[in-house]
C-alpha cells in the first residue's frame, strides 16, 4: 500500500494477473480506477524500458526457461526488478538479449557435439575426445565470458563418419561396447545391498549409466555409484586369444539366455576377446574361435546353438 495525500494505491489480484488501482478519496467518494499501461511501465516510476519475457528469451536463444534464469543470475542478461510482482512472468532487458541472439546467429553453421554423437551412435564424451585427438575436425567458438563451444561442419562430420561409424558388415569396434574411462562394458552386471541387479546401458543420448530392472529406471553412471553403491559382479579382463577367426552369434534382446551368456563371456573370456554390437532387436557377438570350459549352470551349450 502506498499512501499519498490525495490518492491511495493498492494492487488487486484477479485470476490471471495483478492490476494496479487507485481509490479516489476526494469529496468522500471512493471508486476503483484502473491505472492503464502498467505492462509498459518500469516499477512505480513508469519509465519506458524495452524488454522480453522469460519465455520469449528462451525461444529466441533456443534454451530452457531454467537456463534463462541462470543467465540472469550470471549477469549475462539483465532482469528487470519487479518488487511488487505486477507481472506474472520475469522480464529481461532487450539490449542484452539481442546481443546474445546476435552472437548465436554469428556462429559458423554446422552440428554440435551432441548432434554428432547421436548420429554416430557414440557418447558425447567420445566426440570431445576425438575432437581433442584430431579425429573429428571442429571449430572452437568463444561463447559468453568463459565458455567455448565446438561446431562441426557437414564435411567434417562425413570424414569422421567414414572413420568412426562402422557399417553393419564390419565387425564391431571397441568404442561401441566399451567405455575405457570407467572401465565398463555394455550389459555388464552390477549390484549392491540396495540393488540386486543393475545392467550397464547407454540411453538414447548415448550416455553411459545403469538400468535398474526392479524399478525400471535408468540413471547416470556416477549417480549409480554414488547413491546406490553399485559394484561390478565380476572382472571383465582376460588375456587376448591368438586370432583363429571369429564365431558370429545374433541373439534377440528378449532371449532368456542373453544376459547369462554375456556374463559368462565377460568373466571367462574377457572383453578383449569379444566384439559386441547393439541393434534394434538383437545383440550381435563376434567371438574368436577357441575353447573355454563352460563353468556355469545358468545356461547350457544347447541354449546358444540356435543363435549361431
Amino acid at each position: 500500500m502506498i499512501q499519498h495525500p490525495r490518492l491511495q494505491y493498492r494492487v488487486k489480484f484477479g485470476q490471471a494477473e495483478a492490476v494496479l488501482y487507485h481509490e479516489e478519496l476526494t469529496n468522500g467518494n471512493q471508486q476503483d480506477v484502473p491505472i492503464t499501461g502498467t505492462d509498459n511501465q518500469e516499477g512505480w516510476e513508469g519509465d519506458k524500458v524495452e524488454w522480453y519475457t522469460q519465455k520469449e528469451v528462451a525461444d529466441l536463444l533456443g534454451v530452457s526457461k531454467a537456463t534463462v534464469y541462470h543467465y540472469g543470475k550470471q549477469k549475462k542478461i539483465i532482469k528487470i526488478l519487479d518488487p511488487h510482482r505486477l507481472h506474472k512472468e520475469a522480464r529481461y532487458q532487450k539490449a542484452e538479449v539481442d546481443r546474445l541472439v546476435y552472437e548465436k546467429q554469428s556462429f559458423p553453421t554446422g552440428m554440435s557435439p551432441n548432434e554428432v554423437a547421436k548420429k554416430l551412435g557414440i557418447s558425447v564424451q567420445s566426440v570431445y575426445k576425438y575432437i581433442q585427438d584430431g579425429l573429428i575436425k571442429a571449430k572452437a567458438v568463444p561463447y559468453g565470458d568463459e565458455r567455448t563451444v565446438y561446431v562441426i561442419s557437414e564435411t567434417a562430420y562425413e570424414e569422421a563418419a567414414r572413420l568412426l561409424k562402422p557399417s553393419e558388415s564390419q565387425r564391431p569396434k571397441r568404442f561401441e561396447y566399451y567405455y575405457p574411462s570407467q572401465d565398463i562394458v555394455l550389459f555388464q552386471k552390477f549390484h549392491s545391498s540396495k540393488v540386486p541387479e543393475a545392467r550397464v546401458i547407454r540411453n538414447k543420448d548415448n550416455e553411459w549409466g545403469f538400468y535398474l530392472a526392479n524399478i525400471q529406471k535408468w540413471l547416470p553412471f556416477e549417480e549409480g555409484i554414488r547413491e546406490y553403491q553399485l559394484k561390478p559382479v565380476y572382472p571383465i579382463h582376460q588375456s587376448t586369444f591368438e586370432y583363429k577367426g571369429y564365431v558370429e552369434l545374433e541373439i534377440p534382446k528378449d532371449a532368456v539366455v542373453l544376459y547369462p551368456f554375456l556374463d559368462y563371456l565377460y568373466e571367462t573370456w574377457g572383453m578383449e576377446n569379444i566384439r559386441l554390437r547393439k541393434q534394434d532387436h538383437a545383440i550381435v557377438l563376434f567371438i574368436p574361435a577357441g575353447e573355454k570350459p563352460l563353468m556355469t549352470k545358468s545356461f547350457f551349450a544347447a541354449d546358444i546353438l540356435p543363435f549361431l
